[in-house]
């Protein structure tokens, strides 16, 4: 009864030798591939060099000028937060299509044209987002939960929210480092639209009639108390707990008035510096930074090199594994 059981245990170990050998029968083959790969690049080395060679002078030739990326913040003034955004969609939508009337009108030159592109994002607050709303955790949580995006910063920058800020990012693609000077055509474009001048007009209008108005009413405010002043006894009338003054024919209540002189005298404040930043839709509020672009044709001194190389050796494998096969399907006299 035993004799069975050591027959399947030979039998099994047989296999596993079989299995190991045939597994170090591969292994030296890939190993036998490896050095005559290395063996070959080593005899074709000034192949490869020339190569190398012709790669890096042809990509240095054709690499032609690198591009430039100018960003500047501006601050979008009226409410026009969607009239700058279509018009910077606009204005890059005619440079790709390089319509002629749309460059000629602007004064860019239609071949070769300065501006590459045009971006523009915003600068994102959440805090003043979340204050300027007015709404609580869960109602900005079901906004955030209505907008499908991959992450944070495109939630916030996208199109349900960006009317809502005030600062935002242009970015311009020029084709040099001196096509930067061309960068105030585009906010020239955005501000001298009619449609975007009339808005101006009648807003800056309405800041200088409320700025009137409050400096009238602030004037009567002191008349009144004034006024007011001179027919009381102050020594008699004077509240220290209530901070308040009261007169008993008209119920004046000074504390009240002071209060709501302050109040205008804020907003009037405010106005006037909202009117003196106020000159355009545009406002750029940074200095303008420019960086060199890097993009593909940048590096064509590099890639062309590793191209040639690998096209190079991608056909001597084929022709070698094409000779091998070749070679053993003969032995076998299959082509005969």
């Amino acid at each position: 009864m035993s004799a069975p059981q050591s027959s399947s245990g030979a039998d099994q170990e047989m296999d596993l030798t079989d299995i190991f050998a045939l597994f170090q029968r591969n292994f030296y083959k890939f190993l036998a591939g490896c050095f005559k790969a290395i063996d070959f690049i080593l005899k074709s080395w000034w192949v490869i060099l020339l190569l190398i060679i012709t790669g890096a002078t042809i990509g240095y030739f054709t690499k032609g000028k690198p591009d430039y990326r100018s960003t500047v913040v501006v601050q979008s003034n009226f409410d026009s937060q969607a009239y700058l955004y279509n018009a910077i969609q606009q204005f890059d939508d005619n440079l790709s299509e390089k319509d002629s009337i749309f460059l000629k009108g602007i004064g860019l030159p239609i071949k070769e044209t300065p501006i590459k592109g045009v971006q523009i994002r915003p600068v994102i607050d959440v805090m003043r987002l979340v204050e300027d709303l007015k709404a609580s955790d869960r109602t900005l949580g079901i906004i955030i939960q209505e907008l499908e995006v991959d992450e944070d910063e495109e939630l916030f920058a996208s199109d349900r929210f960006y009317t809502n800020y005030k600062y935002h990012k242009l970015t311009v693609d020029l084709r040099s480092e001196e096509a930067k000077s061309q960068i105030a055509k585009v906010i020239d474009y955005v501000n001298n639209n009619p449609f975007i001048q009339r808005i101006k007009e009648e807003r800056v209008q309405n800041i200088k009639e409320r700025i009137a108005q409050n400096e009238s009413i602030m004037v009567q405010s002191d008349a009144l108390i004034d006024s007011y002043t001179k027919s009381a006894d102050l020594s008699n009338q004077i509240s220290n707990e209530r901070l308040s003054f009261f007169n008993n024919s008209n119920n004046l209540n000074v504390n009240g008035v002071l209060t709501f002189k302050n109040t205008l005298a804020i907003e009037t404040e405010q106005l006037k510096n909202d009117l003196a930043e106020s000159l355009d839709a545009v406002v750029v509020i940074s200095d303008l930074q420019t960086a060199k672009k890097e993009s593909f044709k940048d590096k064509k001194e590099v890639i062309y090199p590793i191209l040639l190389v690998f096209i190079f050796l991608l056909f001597a494998g084929v022709r070698y594994t094409y000779s091998s096969l070749r070679r053993e399907v003969e032995a076998q006299n299959l082509l005969n």
